[in-house]
C-alpha cells in the first residue's frame, strides 16, 4: 500500500531565545523545540504539511503562528481545494487581526506561511511571505512557492539580500488582505521529494547544499538531519522549520 513517509523537525536553533515557528502534519501541530525530527506516515489520499514562521516577538510570533495552523488544520477541506485554498488563507488572517483587536500585547503579530496537500493525483502548494516549497526530481532542485521579499537579487553564495518581507498573514497594526500563491501540479512520485522550510534553513543553507542532502538521504528522515545539522553547522541565527515528504510503500499482511 502505498503512503506518505514524512520527517519534520523544528527548534530556535543557535541564536534566538524562543522557537517562534509551527508546525503542521495533517492534524497535529507542534511548536516548541524538538530534541529530534520525527517520523510519520499518511494515506495517500491526501496529507496536509504547513510551516509558520512567527513575527512580532517571542510570545506574539509563537502565537500568531500557532494560531494560523490551528485555523487552517480546522479547515483542510478547504484549504485542500484549489478553489476555495486563497480564501481560507485569507479567513485565517482575518483571524489574526481580530485575535489582535482582543489582546492589545499581540498588536501586529504576523507570520509566513507555506504548505502542501499531497494525494495521488495532485500536488497542491500554496505560501505568503519568505518560507518555501521545493520539489526534487531528477536530481534538480525547483523552487514552487514564490518569495514575497523586496526584489534586492542574491549575494554570492545564493542567498537572497533583502529580509524585508512584502506581504504576510497578520503582521500590521490594521487589517490587509493577504494574496496567496497557490499552485497546482502533477502529483509526486515516488522517487521525488518535497520540503518545506522557514528561511531559518535557506539562510543557512544554500540550494546546491539543500540539493545534496535531498539527494544523498535514503529517507526524509536523514534528509531532515542532515539539513538541521547543515544550518547549525552555519551558525542556525534563525528558527528553524522544515518537513521532508516522500512517496512510499508500506507491506501489508
Amino acid at each position: 500500500m502505498r503512503c506518505w513517509s514524512i520527517a519534520a523537525f523544528t527548534h530556535r536553533g543557535r541564536v534566538r531565545p524562543a522557537n517562534e515557528d509551527a508546525i503542521a502534519i495533517d492534524t497535529r501541530v507542534l511548536t516548541g523545540d524538538m530534541n529530534a525530527p520525527i517520523v510519520m506516515t499518511a494515506p495517500s489520499d491526501g496529507c496536509l504539511q504547513m510551516v509558520a514562521d512567527g513575527m512580532g516577538g517571542h510570545a506574539q510570533g509563537a502565537m500568531a503562528s500557532r494560531v494560523v495552523l490551528d485555523y487552517l488544520v480546522a479547515a483542510a477541506n478547504r484549504i485542500s481545494n484549489p478553489g476555495s485554498c486563497a480564501e481560507a488563507i485569507e479567513e485565517a488572517n482575518q483571524h489574526l487581526y481580530t485575535l489582535m483587536q482582543q489582546h492589545e500585547a499581540a498588536l501586529g503579530m504576523g507570520t509566513t506561511l507555506v504548505g502542501a496537500f499531497l494525494t495521488p493525483t495532485a500536488l497542491l502548494t500554496f505560501n505568503v511571505g519568505d518560507s518555501r516549497s521545493y520539489l526534487f526530481s531528477s536530481n534538480q532542485l525547483i523552487q514552487l512557492s514564490h518569495d514575497d521579499v523586496a526584489d534586492e537579487g542574491n549575494n554570492r553564495s545564493g542567498h537572497r539580500r533583502s529580509h524585508a518581507i512584502t506581504q504576510a498573514l497578520g503582521g500590521s497594526s490594521f487589517p490587509i488582505a493577504v494574496e496567496p500563491h497557490i499552485n497546482v501540479d502533477a502529483p509526486l512520485k515516488p522517487e521525488e521529494t518535497l520540503l518545506l522550510c522557514s528561511d531559518g534553513l535557506t539562510d543557512m543553507v544554500d540550494d546546491h547544499g539543500i540539493a545534496h542532502a535531498l539527494s544523498t538521504a535514503n529517507d526524509p528522515i536523514r534528509a531532515v538531519r542532515d539539513l538541521a545539522g547543515k544550518a547549525f553547522n552555519a551558525g542556525a541565527r534563525d528558527n528553524i522549520s522544515l518537513i521532508v515528504a516522500r512517496s512510499s510503500i508500506v507491506q501489508t499482511p
